[in-house]
């Protein structure tokens, strides 16, 4: 890094540092979605049965929609280049609203992150990974620009000539600006509901399949 002028980390080559940028973690990589799964299973109900009744829950619902509201407009994917990491984290955020993403999946995501993380033997504790890893999962949800050319042809039928899918770059400190716009809101709901949605989980799927193994079956 130092040879091609473009700093010196302390303790780190450059493909942990890019590593870092990308997942949150020198070393740890992104969860899957098929990871996650049982997990924001559990979330999601969790968080459906008490939208209402619950005044942590209804009040991160109501700040998430606030959130959303003032996130400004979307653009594609093609155009973000040049933009700060403020405004492309904003236009993320535009994105999933536009999507019809509610705030119900935002806080059931923070939950099964959470929860997973906690629930891994393996997985690396820190806030900048929960963070990175909140937002990557945010970002699966409605991430890319697609769009298809079709011309018709002599006999009036359909064809496909061309076809367009752009996806912004899911790396740096744009990652970073979503996963904490949407923790904040989701601090006392983590706070209060985190254990009994991991509890949930465990009774639904059984534990972290490391564990199984760890423990014998």
């Amino acid at each position: 890094m130092r040879a091609e002028g473009i700093g010196l980390a302390a303790f780190h080559c450059r493909k942990h540092v890019e590593h870092k940028a990308r997942h949150g973690s020198h070393w740890h990589g992104t969860y899957s979605a098929a990871e996650l799964k049982p997990y924001l299973a559990a979330a999601t109900s969790y968080v459906r049965l008490r939208a209402i009744s619950d005044r942590f829950i209804k009040q991160a619902l109501t700040d998430l929609a606030l959130l959303l509201e003032e996130a400004g407009p979307t653009e594609i994917a093609t155009r973000l280049k040049g933009m700060s990491a403020t405004r492309r984290a904003r236009i993320a955020l535009a994105r999933l609203r536009v999507a019809g993403i509610k705030p119900e999946r935002f806080v059931a995501i923070v939950l099964a992150v959470t929860a997973l993380i906690e629930e891994d033997p393996g997985s690396h504790r820190t806030k900048e990974f929960r963070t990175v890893q909140i937002a990557k999962a945010l970002h699966r949800l409605a991430s890319g620009y697609h769009r298809v050319w079709e011309l018709e042809d002599a006999n009036g039928r359909s064809r496909k000539v061309a076809e367009l899918h752009a996806f912004p770059r899911s790396s740096g400190p744009v990652l970073r600006l979503i996963g904490k716009a949407v923790e904040k809101p989701c601090e006392w709901v983590l706070e209060k509901h985190l254990s009994a949605v991991l509890a949930l989980k465990v009774k639904r799927h059984g534990r972290h399949p490391a564990l199984r193994t760890a423990g014998g079956g």
